[in-house]
């Protein structure tokens, strides 16, 4: 049972040795939905019940992966894991049919790849009806889970498979991410233009099963069949950061290439992070042989965390696989903690004036990139160009042109939109841009006749369904204000706790100038974020 601790989602996975197959959360469900207080909460749970060896706490690698985001040098290793909840078999049920044939039981057998070798040797070398038994089980459409989701609205740049299904790419897809994916050798060496991530699936892809690794043919001839895959892998592990989900540790190609690593490296390798599902007494039959294969496989999966650590692979323990889909969602909560949506529009100003909600909006976008954060702006009337010249004039004289697509997501909204896909359309476009955001600042919001905008309520409601931190200046009226005063009696839970009723109070308060306001929003986005 090597590989229970390293499945995410208990799915199968293109590896050497695993003989355990788990559900992705309990009833077959794989859905979260917190609030960012819940995200706060979850940092405090205990992440073990009883003393066992780990190598990272929760929050550790949180900070750390989030940092490296930042920095541009993370990196994804997805395992097949991730594949389980769509649909798709475990290894163990994909071999189910070759073991019959070959008088095997799969349940007694720990090395599945030998298995599928068996069986190609009794068949002479023919891959025909192995080839037939990956396009049954894979070929078919499966949905994206929740993981998916997540790992394609965090866009990470490099991100490697030994995974055959699409589930990734249609993630990708359905996210508008343009993803450059490398299925052969030949393909490294061509570059999709603009690609936002680069996909390698270095088992092969379904759609050509016969290039599928499997078998232990496939294994022991990989580095002299895929050096370019193999090369470009070692250099990622190299010079990325890596998260390994859903990927058991004993697969013989990356046991490999860790080694070798090692061999190249010394004691300066790079830190990288695992998450794996922890052993627990449940996952074993009650009485006593049942405890003792539990005492076994809990002291085994200590001194496998302890062997990670010789390549560096620092792992996060969790009780459940649903813990997975949380960490990896505070992942991406604690990411777009640095972005700063802006929503609002003005076709008249009010009693704050319209020099000065001018003035804060520059002020807004000035402080904005003074502090590090960047803006995400949609040019709402009257407000969007007034934020975005003072960041730019910020940006400008500290950075220059250099990093003004780093720092600024600018997204006008296109006009021309049949009538009858507008309303559709705008809603989608909103929710890309506040799902790319940590904080969702909202001023003024009225149309041409002086009403609220529906479109700035819109933003809200949207920042609220995607658990965004809403900052509305009700200062300046209209919608702010509207949304203002509605989550004023909710202060407590929409800020975890962490802004005073006095702070969220100045929001409203038309008597402090722009610059004061200006204070009072960035000093909300600090204690939300912790710094």
């Amino acid at each position: 049972m090597y590989g229970r601790a390293c499945i995410v989602n208990g799915s199968f996975l293109s590896l050497s040795r695993l003989d355990t197959a788990q559900t992705w959360s309990r009833g077959g469900q794989s859905t979260v939905t917190m609030r960012l207080s819940g995200l706060r909460d979850l940092r405090k749970r205990p992440v073990l019940e009883r003393n066992q060896t780990v190598s990272i706490s929760r929050e550790q690698l949180i900070r750390k992966y989030v940092s490296a985001l930042h920095k541009g040098d993370s990196a994804l290793f997805v395992g097949a894991g991730l594949s389980r909840p769509s649909g798709f078999v475990d290894w163990r049920a994909l071999m189910a049919e070759c073991g019959e044939e070959l008088g095997l039981d799969v349940k007694r057998e720990h090395d599945l790849v030998a298995v599928a070798q068996y069986y190609l040797n009794r068949r002479g070398r023919d891959r025909s009806g192995l080839n037939q038994l990956l396009l049954d089980e894979f070929g078919k459409p499966g949905s994206p889970s929740d993981n998916h989701k997540i790992i394609a609205r965090l866009a990470i740049p490099i991100v490697w498979t030994t995974n055959f299904d699409t589930l990734l790419e249609d993630s990708y897809d359905a996210a508008k991410v343009r993803a450059d994916v490398k299925k052969t050798d030949a393909s490294i060496g061509v570059s999709l233009p603009s690609r936002d991530v680069v996909l390698y699936k270095m088992h092969g892809d379904i759609a050509s099963p016969e290039e599928i690794i499997i078998c232990k043919d496939d294994y022991e001839r990989y580095a002299v069949r895929h050096q370019a895959m193999q090369n470009t892998l070692e250099a990622d592990l190299l010079g990325k950061t890596f998260l390994f989900l859903g990927f058991s540790f004993t697969d013989p190609n990356l046991d490999y290439m860790l080694g070798h690593l090692r061999s190249l490296l010394g004691d300066s390798k790079r830190e990288h992070y695992s998450i794996m599902r922890r052993v627990l007494r449940s996952d074993f039959p009650s009485g006593n042989d049942g405890e003792d294969e539990f005492r076994y496989e809990e002291n085994k999966q200590g001194l496998q965390i302890e062997d990670l650590q010789r390549y560096s692979i620092q792992t996060l323990l969790v009780h459940d696989y649903s813990d997975i889909t949380e960490v990896l969602t505070e992942i991406e909560q604690s990411y777009y903690l640095r972005n700063v949506f802006v929503s609002g529009s003005a076709h008249e100003y009010g009693v704050y004036g319209e020099d000065a909600i001018h003035k804060l909006c520059h002020n807004l976008g000035q402080r904005l990139m003074e502090e590090g954060l960047n803006l995400v702006s949609g040019f709402g009337l009257g407000i969007g160009s007034a934020v975005i010249m003072g960041a730019l004039s910020t940006l400008y004289q500290a950075e220059g042109a250099a990093h003004l697509e780093d720092r600024l997501v600018l997204r006008p909204f296109p006009q021309g939109v049949p009538t009858h896909e507008r309303q559709a359309f705008y809603r989608l476009y909103r929710e890309d841009m506040i799902g790319r955001s940590g904080f969702a600042v909202f001023i003024a919001g009225n149309r041409s006749d002086a009403a609220i905008a529906p479109g700035v309520i819109q933003e809200y409601e949207i920042s609220r369904q995607f658990f965004k931190t809403p900052i509305p200046i009700g200062a300046t009226g209209y919608a702010a204000r509207q949304i203002w005063e509605t989550l004023r009696p909710k202060i407590e839970g929409v800020y975890s706790g962490v802004v005073s009723a006095h702070l969220y109070d100045e929001l409203n308060n038309s008597s402090l100038d722009p610059e004061a306001l200006v204070n009072r929003v960035i000093d909300i986005i600090k204690l939300v974020r912790g710094t």
